[in-house]
């Protein structure tokens, strides 16, 4: 077998990948698609009662998608995080280890199969349950509101895409959120890589754990003197300072997220057979 990154080989690792997870992937997209059509139901049954006024109706159509799209991304990121914290599930048992370690590709390319089944594959399930829950309550909206009747696929993922924040919607905003967004995935990856029992639980007490180190850290600092230049910036709308530190921190949070997925990826090469109970070295 040739040892060079192999694009037919790729394909085949994901494609082994889905067909022996498609039952799971299915659940998920039910299970979300249940999730979604009750918080979208449980919408019109509260709007119903106001649907009457129909001076109210442009606001209420507003509050209606503000408040689904809202939901969508809140759920979405707790998906995508779960997910990436599981991107070795499938080597769980010893027959699983077995059957993918020895899959004639290299470790890269396992690899990558893995983190496309988790980051793409996660969307793809979002919005299948997307789709669904969006019929399920463009049914219910003929019984539950008669007259008042909206499909939420395309603003929900027009919001959620391009407006991350309800507030404030700037390009720096959009940039330095996707940026931490990026690493907060990266870290996922890096403790589902890591962690062979609970790996949801552990990377988020980790991370919990690592916030709370840096945080008195910060604070110790402060006390010391430390960091009162910081009092002297004059950070404004617009600003170049504002530039600076907007294209600083997502630099460094890039920079920690390249550096986490190089680490998920020596802690899979190192992955055998038999290993911690535990953690996967």
């Amino acid at each position: 077998m040739k040892k060079n990154f192999d694009l037919h080989r790729l394909g085949m690792v994901i494609r082994w990948d889905v067909l022996n997870n498609w039952t799971y992937n299915l659940g998920i997209i039910a299970g979300l698609a249940i999730c979604f059509s009750i918080a979208n139901i449980i919408r019109l049954y509260r709007i119903s009662g106001f649907i009457a006024a129909s001076h109210e109706l442009d606001a209420m159509t507003d509050s209606y998608k503000k408040s689904a799209y809202m939901f969508f991304g809140f759920i979405s990121f707790m998906v995508i995080y779960v997910l990436a914290s599981c991107i070795f599930r499938n080597m769980k048992t010893k027959l699983q280890r077995e059957s993918f370690l020895m899959l004639p590709a290299t470790n890269l390319e396992k690899y990558v199969a893995r983190f496309l089944v988790v980051t793409v594959g996660g969307l793809v399930t979002l919005l299948g349950a997307l789709v669904i829950s969006d019929i399920i309550q463009l049914i219910f909206s003929f019984f539950i509101t008669p007259g008042f009747h909206i499909s939420l696929t395309w603003p929900v993922l027009s919001h959620t895409i391009f407006a991350l924040s309800p507030i404030d919607n700037s390009w720096q905003t959009i940039l330095a959120g996707y940026s931490f967004l990026i690493f907060a995935h990266s870290f996922a990856t890096l403790g589902g890589a890591f962690y062979r029992k609970f790996p949801v639980l552990l990377t988020a007490c980790t991370g919990l754990a690592l916030c709370l180190i840096l945080g008195y850290i910060i604070n110790e600092l402060g006390e010391a003197g430390w960091l009162d230049f910081v009092g002297t910036l004059h950070i404004e709308e617009g600003s170049s300072a504002q530039y600076c530190a907007v294209f600083t921190s997502s630099a460094v949070f890039l920079a920690l997220a390249a550096f986490n997925y190089w680490a998920s990826y020596k802690l899979f090469t190192r992955m055998q057979v038999i290993c911690n109970k535990w953690i996967n070295i």
